[in-house]
């Protein structure tokens, strides 16, 4: 088969199994496009994109969040992210997320991509930038699940991935993305 000519596969319903304003389960019956029917695939319905920010100082050095997870008990090292809210961009969104969770602002933003990490089981979106001319004007905000900041340069960043420091996927893909695009 050629790339690009493949019938759509057809969805025939779709069930609510769990839903809240951040997230949502749905069984899904389809029909593939050689006839079968699937029922009952798990669809995670995440009801906002988000963001993530690669922030890069004036030296080029990378700002990093200790981050503390409860859901995996884990603390570590990554970049500010969170949801895009209703009525804004995904740069903005980004802009706000970096000053929550840092209290620094960005002279400039660049969109490294889009991507959606879990395409398998969900329809969830995640945009990233690099942020240039990062610089601190005021106090963290979310002081709940930030524990801390540090400046890294490239090479500590490099190191810190190659011993799996970094645990949290969309900050690996922002890193990753940012120094295969040569954005660090």
């Amino acid at each position: 088969m050629e790339h690009g000519v493949m019938k759509p596969w057809h969805v025939l319903a779709r069930r609510t199994v769990y839903d809240s304003d951040w997230i949502g389960l749905q069984h899904v019956d389809i029909r593939l496009p050689d006839g079968k029917i699937i029922r009952d695939i798990h669809l995670v319905d995440y009801k906002h994109p988000a963001c993530a920010v690669v922030p890069i100082g004036a030296d080029g050095s990378i700002l990093l969040i200790d981050h503390y997870r409860f859901q995996t008990d884990t603390r570590g090292w990554e970049i500010p992210a969170g949801k895009i809210d209703a009525g804004e961009t995904a740069e903005q969104a980004g802009a706000r997320e970096l000053m929550e969770e840092t209290g620094h602002r960005a002279e400039t933003f660049k969109q490294l991509g889009r991507y959606h990490p879990s395409n398998g089981s969900s329809n969830q979106t995640f945009h990233v930038f690099v942020a240039r001319g990062v610089t601190r004007v005021g106090a963290i905000q979310d002081t709940n699940e930030v524990i801390g900041l540090r400046w890294f340069t490239l090479n500590e960043v490099r190191d810190l991935i190659a011993r799996n420091g970094i645990l949290d996927g969309l900050s690996l893909t922002g890193l990753l993305w940012a120094i295969a695009l040569n954005e660090i």
